[in-house]
């Protein structure tokens, strides 16, 4: 729990960063979004900690400068938090698998769903921005029969 809260906090101020410097308005929104999912995160994993009388680690916040200069692509961006939510799923699998306790289980497996969506539209903001191809899909086959 502690290292994915500092995951989450690293993603978060990572993000900021981007938010800061992204170009189009829908990728903009999109990291302000993650944000936002990476701090209410922290806020639960670190409300579990304390109250077991654990240490809950320190901010990133800090590091993030107040630069506005584009520095890398919007593509580039999308493509680097897809990574991070990708490796961020996988670390979250391996807690549900580690953790003794039921309840903390279940609070990452019900966090689950809200990281799958956000991976999913901002796959869908690749797509549209020809940034990433679509995956093959399969037949639609009531399609096919109707018609």
């Amino acid at each position: 729990m502690f290292s994915n809260i500092q995951t989450n906090m690293l993603g978060k101020a990572l993000i900021t960063g981007y938010a800061q410097i992204a170009q189009d308005k829908e990728v903009k929104e999109y990291l302000v979004r993650g944000r936002q999912i990476a701090q209410q995160h922290v806020d639960l994993f670190s409300e579990i900690l304390k109250s077991e009388d654990l240490p809950v680690p320190m901010s990133w916040d800090s590091a993030v400068s107040d630069s506005t200069t584009s520095v890398f692509s919007d593509k580039l961006m999308m493509f680097n938090v897809s990574s991070m939510i990708a490796a961020g799923i996988g670390n979250y699998g391996m807690a549900i698998a580690a953790s003794p306790r039921r309840d903390i289980a279940l609070k990452y497996a019900t966090l689950l769903p809200e990281i799958a969506l956000y991976a999913e539209a901002g796959a869908k903001i690749m797509i549209k921005h020809g940034w990433m191809e679509e995956p093959p899909q399969a037949d639609d086959r009531n399609e096919i029969i109707q018609g």
